[in-house]
């Protein structure tokens, strides 16, 4: 056992790991394609940072990725670690940007081979209210709270797979003196001016791939819509403003609601906001709009064209809010099939809600003892990779009712993992071993979930992140293990 635990122990030192999982780095740093790998990208170097840099963050990302939902110290192996680990985020010289730099390159690059990506926007507020030592924060909710504003660029395909982060970043409220005037208003930077600045961040999509900003209402503005014309991006925007129509001859709504019904359809609403997941039977109206523009911004003079799709619920359940969408698009929509593609689009949103949870809840992004804001920015950079990768894990035990999917396919998994762990999870449960061969991701997945506590009954649904990473954690040791026993232990000494 101690010359395992020796060979164990120089293994993880020969590749420059942490010592609690080579695995987690082989993922983390991973470089895969599109639905080949299922890592976060490969740790470059920076053009600000040396190999201590690409060390370091490897060996953070590691304990941190090992145990997403632990603190620091519990992480960490030791108090060397720890005090490491507290070095790196605590340098003013690491800039979040260029933690997540080779991730977000590896994330164009799968873009690149897609003719449509998403870029879902979205803000999220990270809640460090009581944590009076805690330097750098400001107002959130009410105001009464404490804490970060960040806002993050999440690439999915119009099918729901994530792709990974494009930007993010993190800021606090400014909240507005007295007496501002208009003109100081529009020169001072405001709250909704993150969403036209990450399209700028973004920029323009690689060749033949279209972006499509993806935003909620906070973002209807013509400042968005012009900053995606500017980077020849497209845009689906859920508007807020009940603005005037074709020469202030109407209002949006009510130019809208005299559209005739292109169709109908059913979506599955998931459960959210403390209701219980339901089937929601929509009515759908699409038309060409002029907008007109804000009256007293002189950066906008002209009307603007674009595409609406007016969706509502007219028969919605007893005591629940119907659905009303109301999404303004750059993409010319005029059948009820490309309307109802706008809607799939939309929809998509809710990734990101599900990416915000677990940087919160799973990764526990808001207990973090640091005590200054940039530190913890530069621990929500990592958090952000490894919250991507935790999707990606979830996806691929997704329902699967094409035969024909890439989750449907062992090939897709042989080229995703080493054989070795697809061998071991195939023969891990004695009672129902599977043949290596022929297992599917998400017979994989689905195995490793269970070895979380996944029970997989009808009324179970898919199983989720968080248990899907305790079974994976568990699997973990026992890949080690096994490749520790192919390497063929020592012969026994022999008496005599």
């Amino acid at each position: 056992m101690v010359t395992v635990l020796t060979r164990l122990r120089e293994r993880k030192v020969q590749m420059g790991l942490d010592r609690r999982s080579s695995h987690d780095s082989f993922m983390l740093r991973a470089n895969h394609g599109r639905g080949r790998q299922l890592g976060a990208g490969p740790v470059r170097r920076c053009p600000s940072a040396g190999s201590a840099f690409k060390k370091r963050l490897v060996q953070v990302a590691t304990a941190i990725t090992a145990h997403p939902q632990h603190s620091l110290p519990k992480a960490c192996d030791d108090w060397a670690d720890l005090k490491a680990a507290y070095r790196f985020l605590s340098n003013e010289r690491v800039a979040p940007e260029a933690i997540q730099e080779p991730h977000r390159a590896d994330t164009r690059g799968r873009c690149g081979a897609l003719p449509v990506v998403l870029v879902l926007q979205d803000t999220t507020e990270l809640d460090f209210t009581g944590r009076k030592q805690l330097r750098g924060l400001g107002p959130i909710g009410n105001g009464h709270g404490q804490g970060l504003l960040q806002h993050t660029a999440l690439a999915v395909t119009p099918s729901r797979e994530v792709l990974g982060v494009l930007h993010q970043q993190w800021s606090t409220r400014i909240t507005p003196p007295e007496g501002e005037t208009r003109r100081e208003r529009l020169n001072r930077r405001k709250k909704t001016d993150c969403w036209p600045e990450t399209v700028a961040a973004v920029g323009q999509s690689p060749a033949d791939t279209r972006f499509i900003h993806v935003c909620d209402r906070e973002a209807d503005g013509f400042e968005m819509m012009q900053a995606c014309d500017d980077h020849h991006c497209g845009f689906l925007i859920r508007a807020q403003h009940d603005r005037w129509v074709h020469g202030r001859t109407d209002k949006l709504w009510s130019f809208m609601a005299k559209q005739p019904v292109l169709g109908q359809r059913r979506l599955d609403l998931p459960s959210r906001h403390g209701q219980r997941a339901r089937t929601a039977r929509l009515e759908i109206r699409c038309a060409q709009v002029g907008l007109d523009a804000p009256q007293g911004d002189p950066r906008f003079r002209r009307p603007r064209d674009l595409w609406v799709v007016y969706v509502t619920e007219p028969r919605p359940p007893k005591n629940v809010a119907p659905i009303e969408w109301m999404l303004l698009t750059s993409e010319a929509t005029r059948t009820v099939q490309e309307a109802v593609l706008r809607i799939d689009w939309y929809t998509c949103r809710w990734t990101i809600e599900e990416f915000h949870k677990v940087e919160k809840t799973g990764c526990r992004l808001e207990r973090s003892q640091l005590d200054d804001a940039e530190d913890i920015k530069r621990l929500a950079a990592m958090v952000a990779v490894i919250a991507v990768r935790l999707l990606m894990l979830r996806d691929l035990a997704r329902e699967a009712t094409d035969p024909d999917a890439p989750w449907q396919q062992p090939a897709v998994l042989q080229r995703s993992v080493p054989w070795l762990w697809i061998v071991v999870v195939a023969r891990a449960d004695k009672k129902h071993p599977a043949d290596p061969r022929t297992l599917t991701p998400r017979e994989f997945w689905l195995r490793i979930a269970r070895q979380g506590g996944y029970l997989g009954r009808r009324s179970d649904g898919r199983p989720g992140w968080s248990t899907i990473w305790t079974g994976w954690y568990d699997f973990m040791w026992m890949f080690q293990g096994a490749e520790l026993m192919a390497e063929g232990p020592a012969s026994p000494p022999r008496c005599g």
